[in-house]
């Protein structure tokens, strides 16, 4: 007889669940199209990319053009033909691969979606017209939605902080006769996930809309992407605005209303969840995975701090056996506060990381006895924050220009100018969100788009770029984040909740993110907290932990006693599991499955953990509960880690915290 294994860990809960995960190797190849002409004069394509994954689109024209998402390699093109098939059977048209059958009614423009074994998975997939009354009402509705969501304060610490935001509230969805609808009929038990950290009070989203428009403390990574409890889930490949009303306009139907652009959406089919993460992060990129050292303690200083300060710092961690692998500096490492340019130095006053003479001198290299090589000798990284406001289409026509053989820009690529500070020994980068995350409405791109393009893919360009940078110069993968992002941006980089806190919000983050294919996830682990103590009980089983100081004194020796213990405590706990977390990065690298896991996604058949926030599976074995003194058990055979205590699933305990 199987026997499963947990530890239970309550401070608000730690446990430990066996369970196996079977994840499917990446694959290349090249789609088979079937074009469908429809009664209403529009064509209708669909490639199927593999026996689970179909690429749709519309056109009115019957040409289909490249997206920026396919021009700029973040969504997956090389895909192998599966050996599909069409046929014409009583007037509608039937493509089927091994596992599933799509067939279409081109009268009525209708998709039906079934497995090869009759099952109905999707009733029916329409496409609805501006023209349509029902275009007008949900364009109406959602605007009045998300009136109130938009940009109301400027990044923290911007040379923008004092300027009022000018909040564009005209036409929030925008003009009515360029935006398209697609429209899916729901099943009536079908509970949705994913959308990343676009809800700050659900991760189940039923009966809710998602905005998909990055916003600064508000939706910072939005994800075009949602999964249905019924296992398939939808992509809407676009960068322009949109939105995803499931179940929220009206109970039965899923509506994704893009505000400019012709429906192009991924349809992804598995038989649970975590095979549609899989389809998914397939499709726009399996999820970074950090170097080692990444999965430890990244600790920021006080930005009032110099070299001696941080070394002195760097002494005390290893003094009081707190395990600790990354420092950071702020703003202040900077000649010029907050440098934009491609130009910027180190401020010499406070960080020489070389000799003064040698500013002109180059190459640059990693001086022996100077504060960054002191700090490697410790057993530490360095990783240094910066502020972007560039046109990053510039770097991308460039490398496609160089591809065929034309002319370059002879404009700045802004992340070359790095490599001076690569070659001293910098480990990594902060990417803050000043100012990619501010919208550019008159801004005129080298490609000649706009921001309504642009501004979502801004969102994923800026850590592609910072990691092409660092792996084609030095060779090797390289610690870097940021706040923002986009379908994709988990391929290319690590994430925060940003300027949010480390409270509760910050944890309704990382469980959506998760539950949208991104592995690595954390936030400012005792920023904004209301309990330190508990607040470092959840930090610490973070996908990736950071203590960012800024302005305060987070450093644990400042810490009152207890604080300080609890501090050295789970610090010492997340080191211990080292092989563990780094085992959990390997398999969420390779299938999406994130590390740190909503309660739904490993637990599908549970309705109890339906929209479940105060409690998250940390890989396959432990799980956490946090912001509560209860805890629920699934079903199965739970070990409290404090107590040893063997406690039987299938309800709720409760601990004194």
């Amino acid at each position: 007889m199987k026997i499963n294994l947990h530890i239970l860990f309550f401070f608000a809960g730690l446990l430990w669940f066996f369970s196996g995960m079977n994840h499917q190797l990446n694959a290349k190849g090249r789609p088979d199209p079937f074009d469908i002409p429809l009664h209403n004069g529009q064509v209708l394509r669909i490639q199927a990319c593999r026996n689970e994954i179909f690429r749709i689109r519309i056109s009115p024209t019957g040409e289909f053009q490249e997206t920026v998402m396919e021009r700029y390699g973040i969504i997956k093109t090389d895909w192998e033909p599966i050996g599909a098939t069409h046929k014409k059977k009583n007037g509608k048209h039937i493509i089927s691969t091994e596992s599933y059958r799509l067939t279409v009614d081109p009268l009525a423009g209708d998709i039906t979606v079934t497995d090869n074994n009759g099952i109905l998975v999707v009733e029916r997939i329409s496409f609805i017209q501006p023209k349509d009354a029902i275009a007008r009402e949900l364009a109406a509705s959602l605007n009045t939605y998300f009136g109130e969501i938009r940009q109301d304060e400027a990044i923290i610490g911007s040379g923008k902080s004092d300027t009022p935001i000018q909040a564009q509230l005209l036409d929030e969805v925008g003009n009515l006769s360029k935006g398209r609808i697609i429209g899916v009929t729901l099943k009536e038990e079908e509970r949705f996930y994913g959308g990343g950290s676009t809800s700050r009070t659900n991760i189940q989203h039923r009966g809710t809309a998602l905005r998909m428009w990055a916003t600064y403390k508000k939706t910072e990574i939005p994800m075009p992407f949602i999964i249905s409890s019924e296992g398939w889930g939808i992509f809407n490949n676009t960068t322009a605005k949109n939105y995803l009303d499931i179940g929220r306009f009206q109970k039965d139907n899923l509506f994704v209303y893009n505000s400019e652009g012709d429906p192009d959406f991924y349809l992804l089919l598995g038989r649970q969840m975590t095979e549609v993460i899989d389809h998914y992060t397939r499709v726009t990129g399996r999820p970074y995975l950090m170097p080692k050292w990444g999965y430890g303690l990244a600790f920021g200083g006080n930005t009032m701090e110099d070299q001696l300060d941080i070394l002195n710092d760097a002494l005390r961690f290893r003094e009081e056996q707190i395990p600790c692998d990354i420092f950071w500096l702020e703003p202040q490492w900077m000649e010029k506060r907050y440098d934009f340019s491609t130009s910027k130095n180190w401020n010499f006053d406070k960080f020489p990381a070389e000799p003064f003479w040698e500013k002109e001198k180059f190459p640059k290299y990693e001086h022996p006895t100077l504060f960054i090589s002191r700090l490697h000798g410790l057993g530490f990284k360095l990783a240094l924050w910066l502020c972007i406001d560039h046109d990053m289409t510039i770097a991308e026509e460039d490398k496609l220009a160089l591809e065929r053989g034309a002319s370059l820009s002879g404009k700045d690529h802004w992340f070359q100018h790095l490599t001076r500070f690569i070659d001293q020994g910098v480990d990594g980068f902060k990417l803050d969100p000043a100012h990619t995350l501010d919208e550019h409405p008159d801004r005129a791109y080298h490609n000649g788009l706009t921001d309504k393009e642009m501004h979502n893919l801004n969102q994923v360009l800026l850590p592609k770029q910072m990691y092409e940078t660092f792996r084609s110069h030095k060779g090797i993968r390289s610690f870097h984040h940021y706040c923002g992002g986009y379908a994709g941006t988990q391929h290319w980089g690590v994430s925060t909740s940003g300027d949010n806190g480390g409270d509760k919000v910050a944890l309704l983050d990382q469980l959506n993110l998760g539950l949208s294919g991104f592995v690595n996830t954390s936030a400012d682990v005792l920023v904004e907290v209301s309990d330190n103590k508990a607040a470092m009980h959840m930090g610490f089983f973070f996908p990736w932990i950071q203590v960012n100081s800024w302005y305060n004194l987070l450093h644990p020796w400042y810490m009152n006693p207890e604080e300080k213990e609890t501090f050295h405590f789970y610090a010492t706990l997340r080191n211990s599991l080292f092989p563990y977390i780094y085992s959990a990065a390997l398999q969420g690298s390779q299938s999406g499955m994130p590390i740190l896991r909503a309660m739904p996604l490993v637990f599908p058949d549970d309705r109890t953990v339906d929209n479940l926030t105060s409690q998250f599976m940390f890989g396959d074995h432990l799980l956490v509960g946090v912001n509560s003194d209860s805890l629920y058990l699934p079903k199965g055979k739970w070990i409290n880690y404090w107590t040893g205590e063997t406690v039987t699933g299938n309800k709720t305990i409760h601990a004194s915290v």
